[in-house]
């Protein structure tokens, strides 16, 4: 296809081909168009009423596959420039879409309405037999028929458009707004497979975020802005899985939430994490583990405790009521290691899980979360009728009264409120539990009768005697009792186990110590008593004991000093170490980043000079065009208007060769006259309008109140006759109503025997077709187990290579690490014997320089004791000054400086006789 720069011809094509029913083949040729790599250069402002039309196309016509791929060449055209454009056209389409579900669903109801053939029958016959054969109703079968597919194609959009905006920071924020409109969708039409799969999509792309942090426009998670956009949309999903009670998918929002806060830089909104810790005590609960949902309730009353501005005071009571209300039902007995140590690996790694939910450092126990409740103070803020369950439960637990005290709160408190009647088992098991164990404190066995009237619960938590018995088996079955139930006697016998590992999690008080207790401080006791006894027979023993212990503490805490001093600079040097090494590491990486960013700019910046180029080309281009032809036209009419009002007729030659000053004049001249006449016609006219509306306004004035009076008399009776319209309808549809029952009632029997008939008929068929399909479906199901066995025996065969290769990888890093090592401790060693080189030289150096200043210094001295002539005196002692004897002639200046006066001598300074007076 010859491509021009300009898709307006194309897009002129199409509209073209639309107008003559060739809708088909105008979206082909926009396709193509589209597809073109030459359209990259194009502007993106003139190829949006382009993608504007193809998208109109595809919708129409629910081509998904084009459309993805004409909106993912469209994203490449403008992420450089225009990204705004992206989103105009993305909402653009869902607007479309959107259009047509709402419009096929009135289509549908309609034709649901049209169906129906007589209004005075209920059900025509064709549905009634086909309803006994099928459940589904005829506006099933037409929603199916025109709703499902643009339903179906309104989610392939949002799929399509997660698909091409992920991992783009210059798309990210549409991204989220294309992920909260599909939740939204999920939301609205109550699709929770798709939300499902919506989820995992989400999750993909937010794990390939790491993946893909190295290409360009990437998203950064170091970013703040970003983390928060992510946040506020997988807060919009939880919000969405909990409403729509799809409770693992809320677990898995849940962790995803988790790891992004871990992630955040930012401190998150207290609301916000407030919301996420009452997500998590549903998760709790519907997950059945009563400790971690009295931490997350825990967890979501600290929050909440410090919003009093956000939160009011009934709330706050509602919370602190579940507060204590799952404090308390969490089980008091903790299960023997010997009975659950098949387990104990894997409610090790889902305790883990929970705990890192929760934010805390170490696992919640029953006695921590005791502890929490009181100094919270959150007793004081739960319901009064509440309050005294606390101290009946844990403080004045009595096993013959306590579900005598008990009956009134659970019957008339906890029964009769929704949100803490869900607690009221879990506290049952909690005091039959209690009431259990410090009955084997007291009692060696006791009458299972005994047991059964001790154990009265209210409605609606009462307890038969099989549950009662049940309770107690799987307890002993788990560990958490050491009994067993004779049922000769009729008695419940506690077995004496002294090496019982099942221990209370409750700060109770015992009754008395059981054997158990007695066994772990057997060697204990022992052992004091053997001290105090030999306290008494042997007291040097025990002073010398105690001497040499207290030397023993003196030379410990000698080595603990100078370990501590070792400890501290081993410290020091690891962290210098660390920083040298964390150091280059930075170093290394920003000189890398800063090079990558460097290039990127570069090639960015290169892109867009060309593209800036390109586009200021064909702007200049444009703009002269149009000013030629906008000076063309101008001219023009410039001579049609002084022809016409001026009576002056001038061509267009002669108007380009008249003076300007001229044709302005003109001009002025002719505006000032059509100035005065449209003043004049607007005068006219003003008065005109001015004096009618007055006349129109004073004659309607009485006919008002009179039409006002007539309009009340014809709604009165327009109401009446209504009415009596009415009641004459709905008794005749009474009576047909009543008439048409009677028909049917004689039908019945016949009704009945033809559908036997049918049955009858279609039995064997259907058996026959029913042993067919579960054969089939055996056969798929052996096809399907064989072919995930092939995939997961693939799967591990290239999980072993991978780990192969990692390994090797490795290797040859540690390698290649001792060599730099090696090769860096040789350097500095050459690099201190050099400097040991260059400090000896100096030295050297140093010592001749002394010796040198000694050598002058001795010579000095000995000139100044050598013997001087006295004429070497005087010429030393004049310097330069004296003139040597001269041989010759004596100039002037000479027989002047000869008969000049001889100087005197100074001090005792040796004179010769010729210069002596």
């Amino acid at each position: 296809m010859q491509f021009s720069t300009s898709p307006d011809i194309f897009l002129k094509r199409a509209e073209e081909l639309i107008k003559v029913g060739q809708a088909g083949t105008a979206l082909e040729t926009l396709y193509d168009v589209l597809t073109n790599k030459r359209l990259r250069n194009v502007n993106a402002g003139n190829t949006e009423p382009f993608i504007k039309k193809f998208v109109d196309l595809c919708v129409e016509q629910r081509k998904g596959k084009q459309l993805k791929d004409g909106l993912t060449q469209y994203r490449n055209i403008v992420q450089y420039n225009n990204p705004e454009s992206m989103d105009t056209v993305i909402n653009y389409m869902l607007d479309a879409i959107t259009k047509h579900v709402s419009e096929a669903q009135r289509n549908a109801e309609k034709a649901a309405v049209d169906l129906i053939e007589d209004l005075d029958e209920a059900e025509s016959p064709e549905e009634m037999i086909l309803s006994s054969v099928t459940g589904e109703q005829s506006k099933d079968r037409t929603d199916r028929a025109l709703v499902t597919p643009w339903l179906k194609f309104l989610w392939e959009a949002y799929r399509n458009l997660l698909d091409i905006l992920r991992n783009n920071v210059r798309f990210e924020t549409l991204y989220q707004n294309i992920s909260n409109k599909a939740i939204d969708f999920c939301k609205t039409y109550e699709r929770k497979t798709e939300f499902r799969r919506l989820c995992e999509l989400l999750r993909g792309h937010l794990q390939a975020i790491v993946k893909f942090s190295h290409q360009q426009n990437a998203i950064n998670l170091s970013n703040p802005e970003t983390i928060q956009l992510f946040l506020d949309t997988h807060f919009h999903q939880l919000n969405t899985a909990t409403e729509m009670e799809l409770w693992q998918e809320c677990y898995r929002s849940i962790e995803d939430l988790h790891n992004l806060i871990q992630q955040s830089k930012r401190p998150i909104k207290p609301q916000a994490m407030a919301n996420y810790f009452e997500k998590l005590t549903r998760v709790m609960y519907v997950a059945k583990n009563p400790l971690f949902l009295a931490a997350a309730w825990h967890r979501y009353y600290n929050y909440i405790s410090r919003q009093t501005k956000v939160f009011t005071e009934e709330e706050l009571q509602n919370v602190a009521n579940n507060v204590l209300l799952s404090t308390l039902a969490v089980p008091i007995i903790k299960p023997s290691s010997r009975i659950l140590s098949a387990a104990a690996k894997e409610n090790k790694h889902r305790t883990q899980r929970y705990t890192n939910m929760l934010f805390l450092s170490t696992a919640p126990t029953r006695v921590s979360l005791i502890n929490d409740l009181i100094s919270n103070d959150i007793l004081n803020r739960v319901r009064p009728e509440l309050r005294p369950l606390y101290d009946l439960v844990e403080e004045q637990f009595h096993p013959l009264s306590i579900c005598k005290k008990l009956s009134p709160i659970l019957s008339e408190q906890i029964a009769t409120n929704e949100s803490d009647s869900k607690y009221g088992t879990l506290l049952c098991n909690v005091i039959l539990t209690r009431l259990l164990q410090q009955l084997s404190q007291v009692y060696t066995s006791v009458q299972l009768d005994f047991i059964l009237r001790l154990a009265r619960f209210p409605e609606p938590y009462s307890m038969t005697p099989a549950e009662i018995e049940r309770f107690i088996m799987n307890g002993a079955r788990r560990g958490e009792f050491q009994l067993r139930v004779d049922y000769l006697t009729r008695s419940v016998v506690f077995d004496t186990d002294p090496f019982d590992s099942s221990q209370s999690s409750s700060n109770c008080a015992q009754l008395q110590a059981s054997p158990s207790d007695l066994m772990r401080s057997q060697l204990s006791s022992l052992a004091i008593c053997l001290s105090n006894a030999q306290r008494v027979a042997c007291p040097e023993y025990v002073a010398e004991k105690q001497a040499e212990k207290a030397a023993a503490i003196t030379a410990a805490l000698r080595k603990i000093e100078e370990e501590h001093h070792v400890a501290v600079a081993r410290k020091v040097v690891i962290d210098r170490r660390k920083e040298a090494i964390e150091n280059a590491i930075a170093r290394k990486e920003r000189a890398e980043e800063r090079e990558r960013s460097i290039r990127v700019q570069r090639e960015q910046e290169q892109e867009r000079q060309r593209l800036a180029e390109e586009k200021r080309q064909r702007e200049a281009d444009r703009m002269e065009k149009e000013r030629q032809a906008i000076q063309r036209q101008e001219a023009r009419k410039l001579a049609d208007s002084i022809k016409e009002k001026a009576g002056i007729e001038i061509s267009i030659d002669e108007l380009e060769q008249l003076d300007t000053t001229k044709l302005l004049e003109l001009q002025v001249e002719q505006i000032e006259k059509e100035k005065h006449d449209m003043q004049a016609r607007l005068k006219t006219a003003w008065h005109k309008v001015d004096h009618t509306e007055r006349a129109y306004r004073k004659r309607e004035q009485p006919l008002l109140e009179d039409d006002y009076e007539t309009q009340k008399k014809s709604d009165r009776e327009n109401h009446d006759v209504a009415r009596k319209v009415l009641v004459a309808q709905i008794r005749e549809k009474h009576a047909q109503d009543i008439e048409l029952k009677r028909r049917f009632v004689r039908m019945l029997d016949d009704f009945n025997v033809v559908r036997a008939q049918l049955d009858e008929g279609r039995s064997q068929a259907h058996t026959e077709e029913r042993r067919r399909i579960r054969e089939s479906l055996a056969k798929a199901k052996e096809e399907r187990i064989a072919e995930y066995r092939r995939l997961k025996a693939e799967k591990e065969e290239a999980e072993a290579a991978e780990r192969a290769e990692r390994e090797a990888r490795e290797a040859e890093e540690e390698r290649a690490k001792a060599a730099k090592a090696a090769e860096l401790a040789k350097l500095r060693e050459e690099m201190a014997a050099q400097r040991a080189r260059d400090e000896e030289m100096l030295r050297k150096r140093l010592e001749r320089e002394r010796e040198r200043e000694l050598e002058k210094e001795r010579e000095q001295q000995a000139a100044s004791k050598k013997y001087v002539p006295p004429s070497r005196r005087a010429g030393a002692a004049t310097g330069a000054g004296v003139t040597p004897p001269s041989t010759g002639t004596a100039s002037p200046a000479s027989g002047t400086a000869a008969s000049s006066p001889k100087p005197k001598p100074a001090g005792n300074r040796y004179v010769p006789p010729s210069l002596r007076k």
